[in-house]
């Protein structure tokens, strides 16, 4: 079976918790607009918890984070036997025409109760790696487990192997051009990284 969520983000927190047992497949799909919350430039977010014993396949829709939001995503998968995972994110900060907002994203996966992946990313006025003006306005990370894939990088993208999976990140200026750089076939006349 395969069932597709749709998500939205506003000023009131959001979490989605599932379990995907051998045979389910979830897509998560639809853009969504992170708005600032009660307390001007306070955190609100997404929470996607889900244990997996059959194939998690979230691959979210441009997250547009409004100027003086704070946005936290949060996925947290824990894997059982040959669980299959490949998720993926797209963040824009700011609308057209105005200041970026803040974005924290974490990803944790385990399998059988072993953590495989860890991370932490913040981006946005506040976050602590924010480096105006060279900061990227849009950003897409991905991991995916089950089949591995060699080392890339272009200018704007890495692909990093991990044992029997990969992670990729890609950053730029705009959200159409992160997802192409994850998407399209690495070639060194083009840059970019197959993800």
């Amino acid at each position: 079976m395969t069932t597709l969520i749709g998500g939205g983000t506003g000023p009131a927190e959001g979490s989605k918790a599932r379990t995907i047992t051998p045979g389910d497949r979830y897509l998560a799909v639809a853009a969504a607009v992170a708005l600032p919350g009660p307390r001007r430039g306070g955190p609100v977010g997404q929470r996607i918890v889900a244990t997996v014993a059959g194939t998690l396949s979230p691959r979210l829709q441009p997250t547009v984070v409004a100027a003086s939001a704070h946005h936290v995503a949060t996925l947290i998968a824990v894997l059982t036997g040959e669980a299959g995972l490949a998720a993926a994110e797209q963040v824009l900060l700011g609308r057209a025409g105005e200041e970026p907002g803040r974005w924290t994203g974490t990803t944790r996966i385990e399998r059988s109760g072993v953590p495989l992946l860890h991370t932490t990313v913040g981006l946005g006025p506040g976050a602590p790696a924010w480096l105006p003006p060279a900061a990227p306005r849009a950003y897409a990370p991905s991991v995916h487990l089950g089949r591995s894939a060699p080392v890339a990088t272009a200018d704007d993208a890495v692909r990093l192997p991990l044992p029997g999976e990969w992670v990729a990140t890609a950053w730029e200026a705009q959200p159409h051009r992160v997802a192409a750089a994850l998407r399209d076939p690495a070639e060194p006349a083009d840059g970019r990284v197959t993800a």
